[in-house]
């Protein structure tokens, strides 16, 4: 392990206040661990010169990159990930960006669903031929629909909902497309299955990086040579995406090999505690008698977001007050927030009226605690007494 060996003081203070906060919006952006952390500050001090020098630490810093890109798709896919390119991006919306412009998606006809993110269907609606988004039922699952299409693009969890979608069904209906799967609520978190598509995409923000993001590209694809061509001139020849950081893709590297080492125990410990949010919430008397509710099944839901709705419960105000309590959570997805407009997840699923604006998203992370979900559920029915 390489520490971090400056003045840590002033971080260390700053940390200290951040960690006295309940922080449970990790599907957001989630907390470093400090391990990560400490191993980006050294990668600061060791690989910050620019990847495209001629000189030594310029070629340092593009071996460090190729081994960090190897030990990414090894740490997602263990003994496969050989079988995947990289391509590193500094978030997801930029590699979404990249994708539609690409020959997988620009001019050719597409589908997707009414859950997926809208920085994804917003780049494909802009450059795709003809595009069909397919719906959803009242537990997340997305109805499969045939539709004549040269690529698919999925979630396999939703941000908002945590809806665990089965992308070997998915994709059935569309024999022939290119299959595009979001795996950014899922990566690091829940094992990814190399074979179920051509393209993940995944953001080191959700699983304690950083930063950066990257699209494995399985190399068998039969579109995977024209793509990495398209990303090279992309990004090298037309400029149209900027340069990584170094540091930073480092780190998202070595974040994702420590959180998929610990997969397993990570998720027996977010089952619980979910399992104990999912007994403890519907307890909660809410205004005018009504109780809140779950809006996914346990058993098709990640353990590391739970969604409840909170019938006649403005759940924009319920997050600031819960924030002045000091517990983090967040109304829906964060990308969304201060747009003004109703939950687009939960119209999808069939709510109307004031319950597009019910719904609550608590989102945990490797490193949360019975004593964080403990301290939610208190200061949450402190705050519905006073409401």
């Amino acid at each position: 392990m390489i520490y971090y060996k400056g003045n840590t003081g002033n971080y260390d203070r700053r940390r200290r206040v951040c960690l006295s906060m309940v922080y449970l919006d990790h599907a957001s952006a989630a907390r470093p661990p400090r391990a990560v952390l400490e191993y980006f500050y050294a990668m600061q001090e060791k690989a910050f010169a620019n990847q495209e020098a001629a000189h030594q630490l310029g070629y340092d810093a593009r071996r460090k990159l190729d081994a960090a890109a190897a030990q990414l798709a090894e740490a997602f896919f263990g003994s496969r990930g050989g079988e995947f390119a990289v391509v590193w991006g500094m978030s997801g919306t930029e590699l979404f960006h990249l994708l539609a412009d690409s020959p997988v998606v620009a001019g050719r006809r597409g589908v997707s669903s009414l859950l997926e993110h809208p920085a994804l269907t917003a780049n494909l609606h802009r450059t795709a031929a003809e595009f069909a988004l397919l719906r959803a039922g009242r537990d997340g699952a997305l109805i499969p629909r045939e539709f004549p299409a040269d690529f698919a693009a999925f979630h396999l969890v939703q941000s908002e909902l945590g809806r665990i979608q089965k992308p070997e069904a998915l994709f059935v209906p569309f024999p022939g497309a290119v299959r595009i799967l979001d795996a950014i609520q899922a990566a690091g978190r829940l094992p990814l299955q190399p074979g179920c598509a051509d393209f993940f995409l995944v953001s080191g923000h959700k699983f304690g990086a950083p930063g950066g993001a990257a699209i494995l590209v399985d190399r068998h694809a039969p579109c995977a040579k024209a793509f990495l061509e398209f990303a090279h001139r992309y990004r090298h020849v037309e400029y149209r995406i900027g340069r990584p950081e170094v540091p930073v893709l480092l780190a998202m590297a070595f974040a994702a090999e420590l959180r998929c080492r610990e997969l397993r125990e990570s998720l027996e410990r977010a089952h619980r505690l979910n399992g104990f949010l999912r007994r403890e919430l519907p307890e909660i008397e809410l205004p005018g008698g009504k109780r809140c509710f779950c809006t996914i099944p346990e058993e098709a839901a990640s353990p590391y977001i739970l969604h409840a709705m909170f019938p006649g419960v403005e759940s924009g105000v319920l997050v600031r007050m819960l924030s002045e309590a000091g517990v983090m959570v967040a109304a829906g997805s964060a990308c969304s927030s201060e747009t003004g407009e109703p939950s687009a997840a939960l119209r999808a699923l069939g709510f109307r009226g004031r319950d597009v604006w019910s719904g609550l998203r608590v989102s945990l992370s490797p490193e949360s605690t019975a004593d964080d979900a403990k301290k939610f559920v208190e200061a949450l029915r402190n705050v519905l007494k006073n409401w």
